[in-house]
């Protein structure tokens, strides 16, 4: 008999962060946690994949969100969820696309599931392994120093030691304080007064990325002069530093020669419908090095499709995921064991409780899972708090 999919269930718990988190260049404080919309399809052998629904709920309702999962999941046959050749997937299961369209977190849990019932890796229907292990970086400075106003820009210097400490290798910064916060030439002074302060704090081996979150639009000037101090702390890409324009990061790329850097210039998490024009032209022009489309919210079959428009190009994977929570970190690490051009995972350091744990992580990596499609389940201790909330439809 054919395997099918006979329950779905969907159910909002809290990720917690270790620590609050403070303001970025747009949104006031980020807070101590966020709800993963966690979702669990069994199917008639047992197995179950699972994902998060995040971004359904953010333009939805729990009906509209429950009528479309159960339309597109339940009573579905495993073997029709992907297209499947030579053990590896080649895109949607017929009749999948419409269902998968916009809702990219479906197709990771479609891996998951496919990969548990088959008894393979995700890594491996996604093409194979190319990569030991996955580099992650800390993404939990946000503007502290507004938290802690007796420490203030120290506070991050702080923070980023405290996260070498803890065995982080790669860490990324804040930035774009004058664009809503404080007054523009103010906050790119304190912008530069927390990066410098912060690769004084983590020393010379440790990689610093920042992101300005498009806090120096209409300020072209205090980019630059932003770009010419912090250079010498070494930084390995600018992210978001202005909105997507050709302009403007022509003139950001003659600002980094100008000033001596060889840093990346990255930017795509707000891409909702990649590859679109203005990213087009930017890759098409040689200006980014690195393409941030959210991994959950656009999937692997998504991202699939992202890197085959980008090979060649020689821009990098680099996706987004602040904001999937504890499962966004097991779906960007197996998407970025088996991706040629990924280089590093956006880690929350979110706080351990419904999934079992992650992989083994050691000086700046995490290990690769080791079971079947992505390597995790639901730790049914640490779920059961969260059952009564649970929304569940059964086949």
């Amino acid at each position: 008999m054919p395997e099918i999919i006979e329950s779905v269930t969907v159910t909002p718990i809290p990720s917690s962060y270790q620590k609050e988190l403070g303001k970025n260049a747009y949104i006031d404080n980020a807070g101590t946690q966020r709800l993963e919309w966690v979702v669990r399809a069994r199917s008639s052998s047992g197995a179950e994949g699972i994902s998060i629904a995040n971004r359904m709920m953010r333009e939805g309702t729990v009906e509209s969100m429950l009528a479309h999962i159960k339309g597109a999941l339940l009573g579905r046959e495993v073997d029709q969820l992907l297209e499947i050749t030579d053990g590896v997937v080649t895109g949607a299961g017929p009749g999948m696309d419409r269902w998968y369209r916009r809702n990219g977190w479906m197709t990771i849990l479609a891996f998951d599931l496919v990969g548990k019932v088959r008894g393979v890796s995700a890594i491996d229907l996604l093409g194979g392994k190319k990569h030991d292990s996955i580099p992650a970086y800390d993404t939990t400075l946000y503007f502290q120093d507004f938290l802690n106003p007796e420490r203030g820009a120290l506070q991050i210097g702080d923070e980023a030691a405290q996260a070498v400490a803890d065995g982080w290798r790669a860490i990324k910064i804040k930035l774009g304080r004058g664009g809503r916060w404080m007054l523009p030439e103010a906050g790119m002074r304190r912008d530069i007064e927390v990066v410098l302060g912060a690769r004084e704090a983590v020393g010379p081996d440790v990689k610093i990325y920042v992101d300005a979150n498009f806090g120096y639009d209409g300020h072209l000037d205090l980019l630059d002069e932003l770009i010419k101090e912090v250079t010498p702390a070494d930084i390995f890409w600018f992210e978001e530093m202005i909105t997507h324009d050709v302009d403007g990061y022509k003139a950001m790329r003659e600002s980094l020669a100008k000033h001596g850097s060889n840093a990346l210039l990255t930017c795509g998490e707000v891409d909702r419908n990649p590859i679109s024009e203005v990213f087009q032209d930017l890759i098409d022009d040689g200006l980014i090095d690195g393409y941030q489309p959210d991994i959950v919210g656009h999937g692997y079959l998504g991202w699939m499709e992202i890197e085959r428009q980008l090979k060649g190009t020689g821009v990098r994977t680099i996706p987004h995921n602040f904001g999937n929570g504890t499962f966004g970190s097991y779906a960007s690490i197996s998407f970025g064991a088996a991706s040629e051009t990924y280089v590093s995972l956006e880690d929350e350091r979110n706080l351990a409780h419904y999934l079992t744990p992650l992989p083994e992580f050691t000086n700046g990596a995490y290990a690769l899972p080791t079971g079947p499609g992505l390597g995790v389940d639901i730790d049914e201790a640490g779920y059961a708090p969260h059952a009564k909330h649970e929304n569940r439809m059964e086949a």
